[in-house]
C-alpha cells in the first residue's frame, strides 16, 4: 500500500489531469484541492475521485476553464451560473464574489448552480476565514445524486447535503465545522469498499430497508439509502438536510431533490460575514480564543486526553501528512494508475514509499 510524499502525489494527479485536457494551472488547483482532503482525513473527498473527474470531463459532463457569470444580483447577494465547470474552480470564484460583497454590505450570499463537485466545503469557509471573515457553505446534488432517505422512509429522496462553518482565530488555524447531514458521506463508503471493508451497522440500508455491512449491498442494484446522522435523533440531521436542500437548490437555480433531475453536480449556498462590521477584529478573536480556552480547561471524560475544536484534528492530520506522506490504498492507487495510462500520463505504479 504506497504512502505517497505530498509534492509527488500533487504532481501526479496534475499530470493526469492535464493529460485529460486541463490547462496547467487549473489541472494544479484541483489536484491540490484532492490531496489536502487526504491531508486532513476526508480521504471521501480526495484522490479517490479522481478517476471520477476525469471520466466527466471525457465524457463532456464537466468543462475545464470556467468562469462564473452572474444572472442574477443585488447590492448583497448573487445568483451564479458555474457553466458546469469544476467545483474547485467555481465555488471558490462564488466565495471570492461573496467575500468582495461582504467586504462593501457587511453580509453578503451567493447561490451557485451549474457547478460540477465542489469536493470538501471546508475549503471554502477556510477561504473566508483568511480573508477575515466567518464563511458558511451547504449544497445539494442539483436535484440529483439521491442518496439520503428521510427519516422513517426508506427510499433515497435527498442528497447527502452538506454544511461547513469557518471562524478565524487567533490560533494557527481557523474553527471549521464540515459535516455531512447523513451519518455518512457516500465517498466513505466508496473508501470501505476500495479497501475491502466492512460498514458499520448505522450507515446504509439495501433497497429493502435492511442495515447492511457490505458496501456492495449497498451500491446493488438496486441501490440502497444512506441514513440520516443522530442515531434515535436522526430526524435531526433529516431536518437540516430539508432546510440546506432548499436554501441550496430553491433559493438558487439548482432545484431540489426530485425524481429524474441528472446526478453530478453542486447546487450550492455561500455566505461570507465581515467580523469588521460588527466587532473590532482584535475583539472577537480575543473573545473566541477565551471561549476556546474556557472549553479546553474542561475536565476530562475517561478515554480523553484532550478535547479539540472542530477543525483541530484536521489541522494536526495535516501537519503530519505533509511531512509523512498521503496513504492512498491499493485499489484506488491502481485506479489512479489506470486513469493515468488512459490520459496519456503513465503514472509508476510502484511507489519508492510502497508498504
Amino acid at each position: 500500500m504506497p504512502v505517497i510524499d505530498v509534492e509527488s502525489l500533487e504532481q501526479v494527479c496534475a499530470r493526469i489531469m492535464g493529460g485529460a485536457g486541463l490547462c496547467d494551472a487549473e489541472a494544479r488547483r484541483i489536484s491540490r484541492s484532492l490531496v489536502l482532503s487526504n491531508l486532513m482525513g476526508h480521504d471521501s473527498h480526495g484522490v479517490i475521485r479522481l478517476p471520477q473527474y476525469v471520466q466527466a470531463l471525457e465524457d463532456g459532463i464537466v468543462k475545464g476553464g470556467r468562469d462564473i457569470r452572474i444572472v442574477r444580483e443585488a447590492d448583497a447577494s448573487a445568483v451564479v451560473d458555474g457553466r458546469w465547470g469544476f467545483g474547485q474552480t467555481v465555488c471558490a470564484q462564488a466565495m471570492e464574489l461573496a467575500i468582495r460583497k461582504a467586504r462593501e454590505r457587511s453580509v453578503a450570499a451567493v447561490e451557485l448552480f451549474n457547478s460540477s463537485h465542489i469536493g470538501r466545503l471546508g475549503e471554502y469557509v477556510e477561504q473566508a476565514a483568511e480573508s477575515g471573515m466567518v464563511g458558511v457553505v451547504m449544497c445539494n446534488n442539483h436535484g440529483g445524486g439521491r442518496l439520503l432517505s428521510p427519516f422513517g422512509g426508506i427510499d433515497a429522496r435527498m442528497s447527502p447535503n452538506p454544511v461547513a462553518v469557518g471562524v478565524p482565530t487567533g490560533g494557527d488555524f481557523p474553527i471549521v465545522v464540515d459535516m455531512t447531514t447523513s451519518v455518512v458521506a457516500e465517498g466513505k463508503i466508496r473508501v470501505k469498499r476500495n479497501r475491502g471493508e466492512p460498514l458499520p451497522k448505522d450507515w446504509a440500508i439495501d433497497a429493502q430497508g435492511r442495515t447492511v455491512e457490505r458496501p456492495e449491498d449497498f451500491y446493488g442494484p438496486p441501490r440502497g439509502a444512506i441514513l440520516p446522522f443522530g442515531g434515535i435523533a436522526a430526524h435531526k440531521g433529516y431536518a437540516l438536510a430539508v432546510v440546506i436542500d432548499i436554501l441550496s437548490g430553491a433559493l438558487g437555480g439548482g432545484g431540489c431533490s426530485r425524481a429524474g433531475a441528472p446526478s453530478g453536480g453542486n447546487g450550492v449556498f455561500l455566505m461570507a460575514i465581515d467580523i469588521q462590521a460588527f466587532t473590532p477584529p482584535e475583539r472577537f478573536r480575543d473573545e473566541v480564543d477565551g471561549f476556546v480556552g474556557y472549553l479546553k480547561d474542561s475536565r476530562l471524560m475517561p478515554g480523553f486526553d484532550r478535547i479539540h475544536l472542530p477543525g483541530e484534528i484536521e489541522f494536526r492530520l495535516r501537519r503530519k501528512g505533509e511531512k509523512d506522506g498521503v496513504f492512498v490504498d491499493d485499489e484506488t492507487w491502481r485506479q489512479i494508475c489506470d486513469t493515468g495510462d488512459g490520459t496519456g500520463a503513465a503514472v509508476q505504479r510502484e511507489t519508492a514509499n510502497d508498504s
